[in-house]
């Protein structure tokens, strides 16, 4: 590749994005990734080869896209932003490996891109959009084969967490792919700086039942995460669309106490809640 500005130093990126006529857009959780040392953990927790077709998601200005067409044999880098995408193909310019496709992540499959079986994905995601790109990611019937992503902190340690600090994030992202955090990045290594820490995240594709269970049980957590402040019995008799007395007698066929709370059961245990009070709508 020709000489590249430097995107990990701020003012590169400000006067790149001054001529893109790009301004940080709060709405689409823009945060742009200045530090190397974390584009380079990123990269060595993707570990991409010459025979690899990496996904990214949300590339902004191309900073982690340049690294990751060094050792990728192809990228295929989605943006939904056209100023970012503006701003992406001068600092790509010259980078053949490089395909960038503007359009929203979100309503793209690996078929519509030409991603070739198996594909890597990676990304600095919008905070408020993690749960529904890595879903999209990995409800797909073709998952990557690995996936390295920035996150916030508080979200990937949830991902992350055995039982006792699920969501109904981890719940969802969790029957569809292990979660390993690899680092946090401190908000210096963003331009704008966000309020809170950042981490990056490695998933691999691990379907823990068919897609049918599955629906099955995401109603359930749904509705007993949307209470989470109070026991099970409450949100499963929501979702059962019965009493108390009727969710508890599930959850004892279960064997899952009444008297737990949402966070701390297992894929196991939504699965047999669901098995047995699935047909309770």
């Amino acid at each position: 590749m020709p000489d590249r500005p430097d995107l990990c130093d701020p003012r590169t990126v400000t006067e790149l994005a001054r001529r893109a006529g790009l301004v940080a857009k709060r709405r689409l959780g823009q945060r742009f990734l200045v530090d190397r040392t974390a584009l380079e953990r990123i990269v060595e927790a993707l570990a991409p080869g010459p025979g690899d077709t990496v996904w990214e998601i949300g590339p902004g200005m191309g900073v982690l896209t340049l690294e990751l067409a060094a050792r990728a044999g192809r990228v295929v880098a989605v943006e939904l932003d056209p100023a970012c995408v503006r701003a992406a193909r001068s600092a790509l310019r010259g980078a053949a490996n490089v395909t960038l496709v503007h359009a929203d992540a979100r309503a793209v499959e690996p078929g519509g891109l030409d991603l070739p079986e198996p594909f890597l994905a990676a990304g600095n995601l919008p905070y408020n959009l993690t749960g529904a790109l890595l879903s999209h990611l990995f409800e797909a019937a073709r998952p990557p084969r690995r996936g390295v992503f920035l996150v916030q902190r508080e979200v990937a340690r949830r991902l992350a967490a055995p039982p006792g600090g699920w969501s109904l994030a981890t719940v969802a992202i969790r029957s569809l792919a292990s979660v390993e955090v690899v680092a946090d990045v401190p908000p210096s290594s963003f331009l704008p700086p966000p309020a809170v820490v950042s981490s990056i995240i490695r998933l691999r594709p691990a379907r823990q039942m068919p897609d049918l269970e599955r629906n099955e049980v995401l109603r359930l957590a749904r509705s007993a995460f949307q209470l989470r402040r109070k026991t099970l019995r409450h949100g499963l008799a929501r979702a059962l669309g019965a009493g108390p007395e009727a969710a508890t007698d599930v959850l004892r066929r279960s064997g899952v106490d009444p008297g737990r709370r949402p966070e701390t059961l297992d894929l196991d245990e939504w699965r047999e809640l669901a098995r047995i009070g699935g047909g309770g709508r």
